[in-house]
């Protein structure tokens, strides 16, 4: 109880926007449902402050003018994709959806240094992986009560397991709360209890495990390089470098007798293998990487035609599927894809400028991770950058609010002195 009570201080605005933080991390698994009333709540609030030079001497004292501009020009780029649309609507709708790229920044970049510490960062964090590990949970569960029902393991793979949030968003999820609590480990392992130990470790087993199950190919890669890049760096800090090769070797050399054993049911990542190597034979072929691989085609033709300035916001997607008929690509046709690469589709909406901002917003916090030497917010850095070259993220709720409040919760945690495991 007194850890919490430390955690608010006599600041009325700064409890109640706290409070919503940790709401907002908690049911980051409903945000579809539950994130945009909590930013605008928020929002709200920080505009109820009316301390319009306090805010301004927060960006100062963490000299996150260049980071706010990386971090919402991406948002601004929506404007003139707007004014470039034909379908009014669908540029409209994208506004909606992409408000916390604008409303994250602002609000976390303009907190106080002094109130916002550490602890507050990582008890956000915490409670962020408790609620993606109880998501976890009542996912397993009910993939029990089906295969009970029908002894089909199907349920426990893939789409078939995530139904309400798609597998690549859940797998996302995992992976950061993964590091974080291994970070946890690392830092103040020695201090913890014996059970708060053992808690950390069973939840870091449990989104080990969903990781694997959900079986998101971007989700894998992601997680298994990034597991390596930790154990360099952990065994090089020690100076164990053979203890370091010996566990790698382990590792690598397991991963590669689980992926071609059989033992997982359903392994998408030799799937993928086999649907790219046909690929010149089947150029039309009905798998997700065959059909994203005709996507990407598609929206680099449709690129080509469009430079420098891009079709618009709302016209991207009607423009892939009109571009699919003319050219008969017979596997896209009839169906509502977006370029599936979130490159390719800012080049396809907002030409060059958008290309830039989507650079700038993400490789910012690569580079700004790397000079504070923060392994976690660099890791996180990746996990964006990886998966947003497979999937068009950053159009979609559950990709937007997960990227832009972490993005800037990372920032203004790494805005200090060097974070490190």
């Amino acid at each position: 109880m007194n850890k919490i009570k430390e955690l608010f201080n006599g600041d009325w605005y700064f409890n109640t926007f706290y409070g919503l933080l940790l709401l907002a991390m908690a049911t980051l698994p409903l945000t579809n449902w539950l994130m945009l009333p909590i930013a605008l709540l928020m929002f709200l609030l920080w505009l109820i402050k009316w301390d319009w030079k306090e805010k301004w001497q927060n960006i100062r004292r963490r000299r996150a003018l260049p980071a706010m501009i990386c971090f919402t020009a991406i948002f601004l780029m929506l404007i003139p994709g707007l004014f470039l649309s034909c379908n009014k609507t669908e540029a409209f709708s994208a506004f909606d959806c992409s408000l916390w790229l604008l409303i994250a920044p602002i609000l976390l970049l303009t907190t106080s240094p002094q109130k916002f510490t550490n602890r507050h960062f990582n008890s956000a964090l915490g409670l962020f992986s408790l609620g993606i590990g109880l998501h976890i949970v009542i996912i397993l569960i009910m993939a029990g009560r089906k295969f009970i029902a029908t002894g089909n393991t199907h349920y426990f793979y893939y789409s078939s397991l995530s139904r309400l949030i798609h597998p690549s968003y859940v797998a996302m999820y995992a992976t950061l709360a993964f590091f974080f609590l291994m970070q946890m480990i690392s830092q103040f392992g020695k201090n913890m209890t014996a059970i708060k130990r053992a808690g950390i470790i069973a939840l870091a087993a449990l989104l080990f495990t969903a990781i694997i199950l959900l079986q998101s190919k971007a989700g894998l890669i992601c997680f298994f390089l990034l597991l390596f890049i930790w154990i360099i760096y952990y065994f090089i800090k020690k100076r164990r470098i053979l203890p370091g090769i010996i566990i790698l070797s382990v590792l690598i050399g397991g991963s590669i007798i689980i992926y071609k054993s059989g033992w997982i049911q359903k392994n998408r990542l030799l799937e993928s293998v086999e649907q790219v190597r046909n690929h010149k034979d089947d150029p039309y072929g009905t798998d997700s990487s065959e059909m994203r691989l005709t996507l990407w085609k598609t929206s680099a033709e449709l690129i080509r035609q469009n430079m420098p300035w891009g079709v618009g916001t709302g016209d991207a997607d009607q423009e892939i599927r009109l571009h699919a008929l003319k050219k008969n690509y017979s596997n896209i046709i009839g169906h509502r894809y977006n370029a599936h690469c979130q490159y390719l589709q800012n080049l396809l909406e907002t030409g060059i400028p958008g290309l830039i901002a989507l650079l700038a917003f993400s490789i910012y916090p690569l580079y700004y991770s790397i000079r504070k030497r923060d392994l976690l917010y660099f890791s996180f850095s990746i996990i964006v950058i990886l998966n947003i070259a497979v999937e068009c993220m950053l159009k979609v709720r559950s990709g937007v609010d997960f990227i832009a409040l972490f993005n800037a919760l990372f920032f203004i945690n790494a805005a200090k002195p060097s974070v490190e495991i």
